[in-house]
C-alpha cells in the first residue's frame, strides 16, 4: 500500500471515528441535558475509551462546540442557498420558511441547537452566520419604516416565536394533521399584521395559490 493511500485510509478512519462520537454526544445530550452530560457517560453511549475521545476533541465544551458547528453549519448553508432579492420582506418570508424546514427536517437537531445554546453563550462561528442572515431583513425592514406594529425587537421576537412554535409543534404533536400552508399562512400573517400594508405588496406563496384556483 502506498503512502498516499495508507494516509487515505487513516483519514478516513479519524472522520468516521468523528462521526461516531458526535453522533452519540447528540443522542446523550437529548436525553440527559447539558448539565447532566459528562465524558464518562459518552464512554458508555458510544464505546469508545476517554483517551480516544479527547484525542479527536480537547475537552467536554469542544466535543460540544464541535458538534453545533457541525450541526449549525448545516443550517448556515440551507440559510445561504436562499436567493435573496432587493425587497426585505420577500428575503424575510425565504428566509424564515427556509430556517423552519430546516427544523421540520431534522428535528433531532434542531432539538438540539434549542437544548444546548439556551445553556451557552460562547460565540459559534456558524450560530452568528445564520443568526445574522436571518435578522438582516427585518433590519432592512425598519430602516425603511415599514414596522407600523410594534418595534424591530418586537417584530424580531414575533417571527422568532412563530417559526419555533411551528417547528416544536410538529416535533411535539406528530399525530396531528398539520396543515401543509400553516408555514407560509403563518409567515404572511405575521408580515400583514405587523408591516405596512404597501411594504407586503408581493404576494406570498398562500396568496399565489389563491390566484391559481
Amino acid at each position: 500500500m502506498s503512502l498516499h493511500a495508507a494516509e487515505e485510509r487513516r483519514s478516513a478512519s479519524r472522520a468516521e471515528t468523528r462521526g461516531v462520537i458526535l453522533d452519540a454526544t447528540e443522542e446523550l445530550l437529548l436525553s440527559v441535558g447539558v448539565r447532566g452530560f459528562s465524558v464518562r457517560k459518552l464512554v458508555d453511549q458510544c464505546g469508545y475509551s476517554a483517551p480516544t475521545i479527547y484525542h479527536h476533541f480537547s475537552d467536554k465544551d469542544g466535543l460540544i462546540d464541535a458538534l453545533l458547528e457541525q450541526r449549525l453549519t448545516s443550517l448556515a448553508s440551507d440559510l445561504k442557498r436562499v436567493p435573496l432579492v432587493e425587497d426585505p420582506v420577500e428575503n424575510l418570508r425565504s428566509l424564515s420558511r427556509a430556517f423552519a424546514q430546516f427544523g421540520l427536517r431534522n428535528p433531532t437537531h434542531y432539538q438540539l441547537l434549542m437544548q444546548v445554546r439556551e445553556h451557552d453563550d460562547r460565540m459559534i462561528e456558524s450560530a452568528e452566520e445564520a443568526r445574522r442572515l436571518m435578522e438582516t431583513p427585518a433590519e432592512r425592514i425598519d430602516e425603511r419604516k415599514w414596522i407600523i406594529f410594534g418595534d424591530l425587537e418586537s417584530f424580531r421576537q414575533a417571527i422568532w416565536t412563530m417559526v419555533h412554535g411551528i417547528v416544536s409543534m410538529h416535533a411535539l404533536r406528530p399525530d396531528v394533521e398539520w396543515r401543509e400552508d400553516l408555514l407560509d399562512r403563518s409567515i404572511e400573517g405575521i408580515i400583514r399584521g405587523w408591516l405596512m400594508p404597501e411594504s407586503a405588496r408581493t404576494l406570498g406563496p398562500c396568496e399565489q395559490l389563491g390566484q391559481e384556483e
